[in-house]
């Protein structure tokens, strides 16, 4: 009984063995798998960063590659994408006069809010801290409205007023997820230009995923804030018939 015993004990030992390496090569080889999901993921965020960088070169369109990267992981989160390049480049030029003209008028805006910023800053009369808050809030305001603008832009069909004036107020009504997407934002830049050792991994990060990735966490925010003001009917408008429910 003894002998018996012990001979079974390498058998069955074999066999966990081998189940554990056929879930092993499951997991390497099978492209359902977690691994390769993430792989795909990470892909799909370098993808749409290498495009972001390439349509950005152009300071001026900055705006328009903003809407389309948003376009893509709306998309993307809702499993309606038809090929990541393509939704990006039908996004880019479907949106690229509203966005620009979006986009400039917010650098001429705020290049004067900095000046302004800059020249009350330098100076001594008695208001300048409250001079300088409402500087900071205009900013504030103005970046709000041009992100929510943009990723309107991506999801929505609507004229420019429209598209600002609804932007705006989506804006103030979600401040949390307002501020939190500022945030995110701001401080992956300050990290950024910590030191020089920050900054040359930053220039890789950035170069590599950091827009992807940045944008990809504040189109969830997008969406949340989205849905809490869009009417079935115009989820109609946006979506397949199959996903609306």
């Amino acid at each position: 009984m003894a002998a018996g015993g012990h001979c079974s004990q390498p058998s069955a030992d074999r066999r966990e063995l081998a189940w554990e390496e056929v879930e092993m090569r499951k997991f390497i080889l099978d492209i359902n798998s977690p691994l390769w999901r993430f792989m795909g993921f990470m892909g799909d965020l370098v993808c749409v960063n290498l495009l972001f960088l390439l349509t950005s070169v152009p300071v001026i369109t900055i705006g328009a590659s903003i809407t389309a990267m948003h376009s893509v992981f709306f998309r993307l989160r809702e499993k309606r994408d038809n090929g990541l390049i393509r939704d990006y480049f039908r996004a880019f030029a479907g949106n690229f006069r509203k966005s620009t003209i979006i986009w400039i008028l917010y650098l001429v805006f705020l290049a004067g809010c900095v000046l302004n910023f800059n020249a009350v800053f330098h100076t001594g009369i008695p208001q300048k801290k409250m001079i300088m808050i409402l500087l900071g809030a205009v900013i504030f305001l103005l970046t709000m409205t041009v992100m929510y603008s943009l990723a309107m832009l991506a999801r929505f069909d609507n004229d420019l007023k429209d598209t600002v004036t609804r932007a705006f107020l989506i804006g103030m009504l979600c401040l949390p997820y307002t501020v939190a997407m500022i945030l995110l934002a701001g401080v992956c830049f300050l990290i950024s230009i910590a030191n020089l050792l920050y900054l040359l991994y930053a220039v890789a990060f950035w170069f590599l995923i950091g827009f992807g990735l940045t944008g990809y966490l504040c189109s969830r925010l997008y969406l949340r804030a989205f849905r809490r003001f869009t009417s079935q009917e115009d989820l109609r408008k946006i979506l397949p018939e199959e996903e609306e429910g």
